[in-house]
């Protein structure tokens, strides 16, 4: 950089001018911005930017300038980059629908890194087609209690199976040009007093449990960026905490990329900046901006600390490719779609959890009951930063029906499992009198009172809004009001539950007369929504089915940095009665039960395993009236089931994203095998949850025993233990080899046979767990250390290599601050679940 910048101030006087006359290459070639240059190394290209940038662009590159965006630098050509939240899809802040895909734990059901690899891969070119650099995913988090409000969102229990699948996931989006922010960095377990809770937890537990996942995939995967998280991790805030930051990230790990704080989850300007926080977001800054340069000036902050900072801002900008293009990376005006994708990563991650012979259904049968709060309703993904907008949605009704056109087909809801009145659906609506288009008329309005020209119209399918900022007003939101219009298309007659929960204020107009507004009594609802506390108003009307009602909602902002609205209908109650009659009378049964719209959701944990409402009472009532029914659960989290020995087939769909309900009618009629495996261990009560959620102090006494570790070790035996699940087919393991004594710093090879015994062609997932033969006492028994998902014709084999890490017989020794293998003789047991051993063999370790 001297000899550039000495070139450049030497190029007045003649005798310099004479000698770049006479190397006209290398007069050109210097006057050249390396940093435009995509020929020049990229080290070089972003140390010759640094050069260039002033220490207000430096300051300003560390903190976003809105919800999604970066600060441009105009003077070098140098755009915003924009992100967007996942990691279930691409969440495009302007309501753009995407593919949504299977959530976290319904991937990690599959088993299977290649596939989540391709939905990486189909998300990552959605994101690029939405305009965006960054994806704000995968969730990487332990799932440390079954009771988590944001299980769905993350993968499993394990670290290691954890870790394999966010490898997948990552590779796939960034090996499109699409950087990913892995998240939450670290301790982040729970939803409750998440913003400030205090996670207690010792370094052998993080490293053993709750940090692996992230060094493997930032190891071996490359992120563009690491989220910190919102919680204290011993007492210090995550995106503050210089061990975590600078020490492990960025130093053991060597971390490259940049460190974004989860949105407004920083609390201080140096602390911050010292602690190894690269970006605050969301902007404008609250915390950096003009007083980070005011702890410069005060000799807080050194600017090589800002130097180091911006450093990696400048790498995302060349990854990006930012620097290259000199311009924001705009939309693709067509929409891109995946849907192939997430149908077959729907389908291999459903888990057939019982089948006492009634699965695959027979596809000749002459009649069909659906039953259930879940059957005629598109429950596929959950609630908070990564609700994608779907491009249309498909209930399992719409499915089975679309599949058996020749079978008669009758549906029953039996109970409504809905706390308060669930999100409005498009196709209780339309925008006018065509009743084959759903939806209502979107105009938005710069005037709080909807005056004046709009701003914008569309036809919108989906009625919830939620927005975020550091600041108050339409640049929040983008307008100041809106109107949803059309009619309300009441399929039963009966008495209906409008209701609105919002920031601002709502009106609803029904039928010519206002029904709701500011003045009707409003409730505190039973879920704060990111921790904020919005009111709900309700109101109920008697309609007739057969007829349509003119409907219009008025909403106009509360102007504060977070806006919040959403609007709910909940249908008249379904007879009990007429849901076990139509059971009674049918060839065979589908029972949909699971998650409420509001049972898991960003922002609060459950209270219980249970199904929420009289959904246990439906099932038993159903399986007694006909003992060939078949129970799917829909949820995105482990719940109990009191009714599962009398449940003649139990399949466990998840939040299966858009392809799903298509996925379930290939499962349940044998078109597709089902192959997924548990990520998470189903427990039978939810008493037996160890783990505490309350108050701002989260002590992690339960240390190494997270999830089936900690099951085994307190004798807890699980309704479903971790990796469970069933096939259509056999498979029969022999042949398990491995070295009689081998060391514990190279990986070790374990051989076996896997032969498909059955009459169908299927995939298993051969898991191998490892386990002192000597128990250690207040450790964990077996851990998963290696597994693989095989397909196999029937009547074959397959002979098959897992090879053991050298961490599969380690520890973490904090004492030396390293790794350590603790020789002896250990246990390797193969099998189709952690329960389910086929095969063990005892080796001996050497240190």
């Amino acid at each position: 950089m001297r000899q550039r910048g000495w070139w450049m101030r030497a190029a007045t006087t003649a005798s310099v001018s004479a000698t770049l006359l006479a190397f006209p290459a290398f007069a050109q070639r210097q006057e050249r911005p390396v940093y435009r240059d995509a020929k020049a190394p990229a080290e070089a290209r972003v140390a010759d930017l640094m050069a260039r940038l002033t220490l207000d662009e430096k300051i300003a590159l560390l903190a976003g300038e809105g919800s999604m965006t970066t600060h441009p630098v105009p003077r070098l050509g140098i755009p915003s980059v924009r992100m967007t939240d996942g990691p279930t899809g691409v969440r495009s802040p302007e309501g753009r629908p995407a593919t949504v895909f299977p959530v976290g734990v319904a991937l990690a059901a599959t088993w299977n890194p290649e596939l989540v690899k391709r939905v990486g891969a189909a998300i990552g070119r959605e994101t690029r087609a939405h305009g965006a650099d960054v994806l704000l995913a995968p969730t990487v988090n332990i799932v440390r209690t079954p009771r988590w409000g944001r299980n769905f969102e993350t993968y499993s229990e394990d670290p290691f199976l954890t870790a394999q699948i966010a490898i997948g996931y990552v590779n796939g989006v960034q090996g499109q040009g699409v950087g990913v922010s892995v998240k939450h960095f670290a301790a982040n377990n729970q939803e409750t007093q998440r913003f400030f809770v205090d996670s207690i937890v010792d370094e052998r537990t993080l490293r053993e449990i709750y940090l692996p996942a992230f060094e493997a995939v930032v190891k071996e995967a490359k992120p563009w960026s690491v989220m910190a998280a919102y919680n204290r991790v011993n007492g210090t805030y995550a995106a503050e905490h210089s061990w975590l930051l600078n020490t492990l990230l960025k130093g053991e790990w060597g971390f490259n990329g940049f460190v974004v704080s989860d949105w407004g989850a920083t609390h201080s300007t140096a602390p911050a900046v010292i602690g190894g926080l690269d970006l605050e977001m969301p902007g404008p800054p609250t915390h950096f901006g003009e007083k980070l340069k005011a702890a410069v000036t005060a000799g807080e902050v050194t600017p090589a600390q800002i130097d180091a900072a911006a450093t990696r801002i400048v790498r995302l900008l060349l990854w990006s490719g930012a620097i290259d293009r000199g311009e924001a990376n705009t939309p693709d005006p067509a929409p891109m779609r995946h849907a192939d994708v997430a149908r077959d990563a729907a389908a291999e991650g459903i888990v057939l959890l019982k089948n006492a012979g009634v699965l695959p259904l027979d596809p000749a049968i002459r009649t069909l009951a659906v039953i259930g709060p879940n059957a005629d309703v598109a429950r596929i993904q959950g609630g908070g930063s990564s609700a994608v907008e779907p491009f249309d949605l498909v209930t399992p009704l719409q499915a089975l029906r679309a599949a058996l056109p020749g079978v008669t087909i009758t549906y029953a809801k039996g109970v409504d499992s809905e706390e308060t009145p669930p999100g409005a659906q498009a196709d209780l609506f339309t925008p006018g009198d065509d009743p084959s288009i759903h939806g209502l008329t979107a105009t938005y309005y710069s005037t709080p009172d909807a005056s004046g020209a709009p701003i914008r119209g569309e036809v919108a399918t989906s009625f919830l809004k939620r927005i975020s900022g550091n600041i108050a007003g339409p640049q929040v939101t983008g307008y100041t009001a809106l109107r949803w219009e059309g009619r309300f298309w009441p399929k039963i007659s009966g008495r209906y539950e409008f209701s609105v929960r919002g920031t601002g204020n709502a009106t609803i107009v029904f039928d010519g007369k206002t029904v709701l507004e500011k003045a009707t009594p409003s409730t505190p609802d039973i879920r704060d929504v990111l921790g904020f506390p919005i009111p709900r108003r309700t109101v109920s009307v008697d309609l007739v089915a057969g007829r349509s009602y003119p409907i219009r909602l008025d909403y106009r902002t509360g102007q504060t940095p977070y806006e919040y609205l959403s609007f709910g209908v909940r249908e008249p109650t379904p007879s009990f009665d007429d849901a076990v009659a139509a059971a009674r009378s049918a060839d065979a049964v589908v029972v949909l039960v699971g998650s409420s719209s509001t049972t898991e959701g960003e922002g609060y944990d459950r209270t219980s395993l249970d199904l929420p409402g009289d959904q246990n009472r439906l099932v038993e009532a159903v399986t007694t009236a006909n003992p060939r029914s078949v129970v799917v659960v829909n949820a995105g989290a482990a719940m109990t089931m009191p009714w599962a020995e009398k449940a003649a087939a139990i399949l466990d769909m998840w939040l299966p994203g858009e392809g799903g309900s298509a996925a379930l009618a290939d499962i349940l009629f044998g078109r597709v095998n089902p192959s997924g495996k548990l990520p998470v261990s189903f427990l039978a009560r939810t008493e037996d949850d160890r783990v505490e959620l309350k108050g701002s102090r989260a002590t992690y006494s339960d240390g190494l025993q997270v999830g089936y570790r900690g099951y085994e070790a307190h004798g807890i035996k699980p309704l479903f233990p971790f990796g469970h699940g069933l096939s259509y087919t056999r498979f029969d393991y022999s042949g398990l080899k491995a070295p009689a004594r081998v060391r514990g710093d190279v990986p070790v090879n374990v051989r076996l046979t896997v032969r498909n015994s059955g009459s169908r062609p299927g995939k298993e997932v051969v898991q191998l767990y490892v386990a002192p033969a000597v128990p250690v006492e207040g450790e964990a028994g077996r851990q998963l250390r290696a597994f693989a998902k095989v397909e196999i014709p029937a009547g074959k084999a397959r002979h098959l290599t897992l090879t053991l890490d050298p961490r599969a017989f380690a520890f973490y020794d904090v004492a030396t601050g390293a790794w350590q293998v603790r020789p002896g003789s250990y246990r390797l047991m193969v099998g189709s679940s952690s329960e389910d051993i086929r095969g063990e063999i005892v080796v001996a370790v050497d240190r």
